[in-house]
């Protein structure tokens, strides 16, 4: 199967959509982006320019991935709560932003309403809640998980395995497998 790119999509230079991936309507795609076979860019989702994303990446609606970022392979970015389908009012969260030259390893999963800095890296495995911030060239180590709402202070490092609870603001490093509640 051929790759499918919705007609209101707008496609930047030398963008070439790797087999079976799927770009949903009002996606903006900015030149020389490169991404994987099986990747989806949900609705109205917004790459910039230089923007690589490996295999198997969903890129969930109103996301926005600055210049130069790159995700790795399995992805998730915007992965939205999971809500009771029987609720008459569904919650609706803004899309995540990453700024300019973030590096997202393998299997992460940011969800929506998270705000990167520019030049944030996070570990393979890790996984940030919803309504996080982390400021600009925060490092997050592998599997570090940070809970909802919580907040990590720019140029700060948070060591693998660390956990950084509900609502925690990180003003220094984490060593690694450190809890912040």
């Amino acid at each position: 199967m051929s790759a499918y790119v919705h007609p209101s999509a707008v496609v930047g230079d030398n963008y070439k959509p790797a087999p079976f991936t799927l770009v949903d309507a009002e996606v903006v795609i900015g030149a020389h982006v490169i991404t994987g076979p099986f990747v989806h860019l949900r609705y109205g989702a917004h790459l910039a320019d230089n923007v690589m994303l490996g295999d198997h990446v969903t890129v969930h609606d109103g996301a926005i991935i600055g210049a130069l970022s790159v995700v790795g392979d399995g992805s998730v970015v915007g992965k939205r709560p999971v809500t009771n389908i029987r609720e008459e009012h569904a919650v609706t969260m803004p899309g995540v932003v990453l700024g300019e030259r973030c590096i997202l390893g393998a299997g992460v999963v940011i969800g929506a309403g998270t705000v990167l800095g520019d030049g944030v890296h996070v570990g393979d495995g890790t996984v940030i809640a919803e309504g996080c911030t982390l400021g600009a060239g925060c490092v997050l180590g592998r599997g570090v998980t940070v809970e909802q709402g919580a907040h990590v202070a720019a140029g700060v490092e948070v060591g693998s395995g660390a956990l950084v609870g509900d609502g925690a603001s990180v003003e220094s490093n984490l060593a690694p497998g450190q809890a912040l509640a």
